[in-house]
């Protein structure tokens, strides 16, 4: 569970960054879980775009999320932007929060 002070720093490193995951019509898909995964690995602090023709919501999708991805955090919503964050498993973190 992240902190308040925590998510405040998550959120100013990831306002220069880009959504690296778009959910569209089609809603979230198991292939996009999979590479969701592969994205956290990678970059540990990803932004998930919900396109406005998808039939998903934040609340809907952010629990579906969770429930399928081990350790996931949630950020911050705003909009149709899902700010995620998930501490790499292979190597050391680049956004140590202690």
């Amino acid at each position: 569970m992240l902190t308040p002070k925590q998510r405040q720093h998550l959120k100013a490193l990831a306002h220069p960054l880009k959504p690296l995951l778009r959910v569209g019509k089609g809603g979230f898909s198991p292939s996009q879980a999979e590479e969701l995964e592969g994205l956290l690995e990678a970059h540990e602090l990803v932004k998930v775009k919900l396109n406005q023709n998808t039939f998903e919501d934040a609340g809907s999708m952010l629990a579906a999320l969770q429930a399928r991805i081990e350790g996931l955090e949630h950020v911050w919503t705003i909009g149709h932007t899902l700010l995620l964050f998930r501490p790499s498993r292979n190597k050391p973190t680049r956004y140590p929060l202690s």
